[in-house]
């Protein structure tokens, strides 16, 4: 029987998780093209991947969502009001990051109800950030990512 040494088995586990972010990346790019013209993709994806890990995020589905958010959200887990939401006490992190996904969906879904941006919804009418539009919202990002409306893709969710 062939005895791997706790390293051994460490650097197995690295080769995996770095195959799993390649083709975590790959999926992404195959359906929004313009990600491939991101060079610091592949390191922004690995440094998330660690960055979940670490935080407490171990369910599949959630890593998954985490690098999807990551893709179009550069660092979004280091901004504090994130970070200080998944590391709150009471629940694991796996439970409060599958909150935040919630909470930021139905923001998105009715940013246009009752003053929607203006009461926490993205984008829209309420943004205040001096761009006329010209961008994509992070509401029409997001419903791209999650494989609702837009022409990219083939309408599944990425990973």
């Amino acid at each position: 029987m062939l005895e791997l040494t706790s390293e051994q088995v460490a650097g197995l586990a690295e080769i995996d998780a770095r195959g799993y972010v390649e083709r975590t990346r790959q999926d992404l790019v195959k359906a929004d093209p313009k990600l491939a013209d991101d060079g610091t993709l592949p390191t922004r994806l690995w440094n998330a991947y660690i960055a979940a890990r670490r935080l407490g995020i171990h369910s599949d589905e959630n890593v998954a969502a985490f690098l999807r958010i990551e893709a179009y959200a550069p660092s979004f887990y280091e901004k504090p009001a994130t970070r200080a939401w998944i590391m709150r006490p009471g629940r694991s992190a796996d439970e409060r990051f599958h909150d935040y996904l919630r909470v930021i969906k139905w923001r998105i879904e009715h940013q246009n109800v009752q003053g929607g941006a203006e009461h926490g919804g993205i984008g829209g009418a309420g943004n205040r950030s001096g761009d006329s539009g010209t961008r994509p919202s992070l509401g029409a990002r997001w419903r791209r990512l999650i494989g609702r409306g837009g022409s990219r893709g083939n309408g599944e969710p990425v990973g």
